[in-house]
C-alpha cells in the first residue's frame, strides 16, 4: 500500500483534469469570501493613491528648519490642494490622511511648533527629510500583483481588492460535493436508536469541517447495503464533481460500495493506505466524478480528512496552496512506533510542545479522542521510536494551507 506522500503524487496526476476544467464566474465582492481567485488582482491605483500626511501637522521645507514661516493654507482629509506648491518660507497645515502640497519635504507635528501669531509659526531646528509623509505607492505600487490567482479569499483580501475600486472579481466555481454515510446499522440524529444501531456522527462532522474550509457539500443520506439500490444511486451522481462516503471502504461482506463501483467501471486511483490507524481509504474515478471512500470509524475518517482529503479538496478547488501548514514542536515523552508503517499520533500542541495522547495508543473509532486534542503528527515508516524532546512537525486541527508538503516526518525532514 502507498504512503501519504505517494498518494498525493497519484492524486495530483490523476485528478489534474478537475483543477484544469474549473468554471470561472464573476462574483460580487461582498460575497466572495471563501472563493478561490481565478485572476491576478493587479493594482490599477497605487496605495496610498497620493502623497499624504501621516499625522496632524504642518507641511514644510527642510531649509526652513528653526525658522519662522508663514501659514499659507490648510487641507483636510478628503480635500484637494491641486495647484498649490509649497515654497521656502511658507508652511501648509495638513491633517492625517490629507494630501500634502507639491514641494513638501516633511510634516512637522502640531505639538512641535511654536505659534508666533495667528499667521506665523516657529519650526523646530531638527526636521528630517520625508518625516511623517506617506508616499503614493509605498504600500502597493501601480501595476503590482497584490493578490495572485489561486488565492483563497479572506476578509482582509476583500479589503485590498476594494481599495482598487473593484466590485466584481473572477473566481473559480466551487466543486460540487455530495456526502453519504453507509450501513443499515446507521441512523440519523433525532431518530430513536435500537440497541444494535448507531447514530450518524460522520455526516454532521464532515459537513461542518468541509464548510469550515469553505467547501460546500450536500448531504444525500445513508447508502443502503443493497447492491441494486446502491447501483441506481451511484449512477445518478454524475452532476457531482466529488462524492464522499463514510463506511463501505473496508473488506466486510456487507461493504458493497467498492464492489459496485468496480462493476460500473470505476478506475481506482488507490485502494488502501500504509497508515496506522485507518488504512481503509480509497479514491476512484467514475466518469467525471471522483469518489472518496472514507472508513466508517469516526476517528479514522477524520484523520484521513486532515492528512489527505482537505488538501485534495483545496487542489480540486484551484487553490495554489493546498497542503495543511506544518508546525514544529518538541515531543513530551518517548513513543514506540511500528516500523514499516506510517503512524498518526494524536496530541495537544501547546507552547511549542506536542503532548502525545496516551503515548500513541488509541482506537480508530472513538471520536472523543479527537475532541480531547488539537493536533496530529504523521510519522513515516522509518521511525521505530520518538524520543522525548525530539522536534517533529504537527498538523493543527485549526489550520491554514501552504505550497509544499512539509508535515510528513522523515528522518531527513528537520
Amino acid at each position: 500500500m502507498l504512503g501519504v506522500g505517494e498518494i498525493f503524487e497519484k492524486l495530483w496526476q490523476s485528478c489534474a483534469f478537475k483543477r484544469e476544467s474549473l468554471s470561472i464566474i464573476n462574483q460580487d465582492l461582498c460575497s466572495a469570501q471563501g472563493f478561490v481567485l481565478a485572476q491576478d488582482i493587479v493594482a490599477t491605483r497605487p496605495l496610498p493613491p497620493f502623497d499624504n500626511s501621516a499625522m496632524d501637522g504642518y507641511a514644510v521645507r527642510i531649509e526652513d528648519a528653526g525658522k519662522e514661516v508663514k501659514l499659507a493654507g490648510r487641507t483636510l482629509a478628503g480635500e484637494s490642494n491641486v495647484g498649490f506648491v509649497l515654497t521656502q518660507g511658507v508652511c501648509h497645515k495638513v491633517m492625517t490622511g490629507s494630501p500634502i502640497p507639491r514641494g513638501t519635504q516633511a510634516v512637522v507635528p502640531i505639538e512641535q511648533v511654536t505659534h508666533s501669531n495667528e499667521h506665523t509659526i516657529l519650526l523646530p531646528a531638527d526636521i528630517k527629510d520625508s518625516q511623517n509623509i506617506r508616499f503614493a505607492g509605498e504600500e502597493i505600487a501601480l501595476d503590482s500583483v497584490i493578490l495572485p490567482k489561486g488565492k483563497r479569499l479572506g476578509a482582509l483580501d476583500l479589503g485590498l481588492i476594494a481599495s482598487q475600486g473593484l466590485s466584481y472579481i473572477k473566481v473559480y466555481k466551487k466543486p460540487k460535493i455530495a456526502l453519504f454515510s453507509s450501513g443499515d446499522e446507521v441512523i440519523e440524529p433525532g431518530e430513536v436508536a435500537l440497541d444494535h444501531q448507531i447514530y450518524n456522527t460522520n455526516a454532521t462532522t464532515l459537513r461542518a469541517l468541509f464548510a469550515q474550509y469553505h467547501h460546500e457539500s450536500c448531504y444525500k443520506g445513508i447508502l443502503p447495503d443493497d447492491r441494486q439500490s446502491l447501483r441506481e444511486i451511484l449512477c445518478a451522481l454524475g452532476e457531482y464533481d466529488i462524492v464522499v462516503t463514510t463506511g463501505g471502504a473496508s473488506v466486510g461482506d456487507a461493504d458493497l460500495l467498492k464492489a459496485t463501483l468496480h462493476e460500473l467501471g470505476a478506475e481506482f486511483i488507490f485502494d488502501g493506505v500504509n497508515l496506522k490507524p485507518g488504512k481503509h481509504l480509497s479514491i476512484a474515478l467514475l466518469g467525471e466524478s471522483i469518489f472518496i471512500m472514507l472508513p466508517g470509524n469516526p476517528l479514522a475518517s477524520l484523520l484521513h480528512v486532515y492528512t489527505i482529503i482537505l488538501s485534495f479538496l483545496e487542489f480540486c478547488a484551484g487553490a495554489s496552496k493546498y497542503y495543511l501548514k506544518a508546525h514544529i514542536g518538541c515531543v513530551d515523552c518517548d513513543v514506540a512506533l511500528r516500523n514499516g508503517v506510517q503512524t498518526l499520533l494524536l496530541g495537544e500542541f501547546r507552547d511549542g510542545v506536542f503532548y502525545v495522547f496516551n503515548r500513541g495508543k488509541f482506537g480508530s473509532s472513538a471520536l472523543i479522542n479527537v475532541w480531547k486534542n488539537n493536533a496530529i503528527a504523521l510519522m513515516d515508516e522509518n521511525y521505530a521510536k520518538i524520543s522525548a524532546k525530539e522536534s517533529i512537525r504537527c498538523l493543527l486541527f485549526e489550520n491554514d494551507f501552504e505550497e509544499e508538503c512539509r508535515f510528513i516526518n522523515t528522518r531527513r525532514s528537520l
